[in-house]
């Protein structure tokens, strides 16, 4: 479960506020929208819900767990966020792309245990990159890295995955296929997924919830059916 209480967002160095007294509950096992014009803070709020970013004030709880008041170890193994653009990794193979999710349960220079790579085989799998695991990561498209990525935050294992425009690199019938995949993910893995996009009608034909950004002020929409796109997206 996902908790956010009096959260506002921003930049505390250059005072700045992006947003502010957010408050909401999302339960697991539901596929979250996270919509707003560009440069509306979407990033700056998955990054501060993944505990990357420090909030303004308020808190985000996982399982009842303040995620920016605990252990690194203990904060990956309740968020893991996918970023827009893939990492600049060329030699790394796909498989040890995805193994690199299992740091938290691999100290100092042990091997990985079987239960790591069964883990990283299963993530593959559930991803349909499993064919490409000796592949190299850097030759793939960007595309198949969000795949990769994807795959990476799998086995992590982590309660929580944010994703950061995931389906920008995809083409039509992918980006079908991938809102698929995660809301599979989040009914079967019993998982909390929130991402961002701005393919809107593809998007909110396959979310459960969706939290809309504007100028200064955050609403989390229970029914996606309830959301006016006008009211975000004002004709000009």
């Amino acid at each position: 479960m996902l908790q956010l209480q009096n959260l506002s967002t921003g930049f505390a160095k250059k005072s700045v506020t992006l947003h502010q007294n957010i408050s909401m509950r999302v339960d697991a096992g539901n596929l979250v929208l996270l919509l707003g014009p560009n440069g509306i803070g979407k990033s700056v709020l998955l990054k501060t819900v993944a505990g990357l970013q420090a909030p303004l004030s308020g808190e985000v709880s996982v399982n009842q767990i303040n995620i920016h008041q605990t252990t690194p170890e203990i904060r990956a193994s309740l968020s893991s966020i996918l970023l827009a653009t893939p990492p600049a990794i060329e030699q790394m193979k796909v498989s040890e792309m995805v193994l690199s999710g299992r740091q938290r349960f691999i100290t100092g220079w042990k091997n990985p245990a079987q239960s790591d790579l069964a883990a990283v085989e299963n993530a593959m799998h559930k991803t349909g990159i499993h064919d490409l695991k000796n592949a190299s990561f850097g030759a793939l498209s960007d595309g198949v890295k969000q795949k990769v990525m994807l795959a990476r935050c799998l086995a992590q294992d982590s309660q929580l995955i944010l994703l950061d425009e995931p389906l920008a690199f995809l083409d039509y019938p992918s980006r079908i296929n991938f809102l698929q995949l995660l809301s599979h993910l989040t009914k079967t893995e019993a998982k909390t997924i929130i991402y961002s996009s701005h393919d809107l009608q593809l998007s909110i034909n396959h979310c459960d919830h969706i939290i809309a950004l504007t100028q200064n002020q955050c609403d989390f929409y229970q029914n996606p059916k309830e959301l006016i796109l006008t009211d975000i997206f004002p004709v000009q």
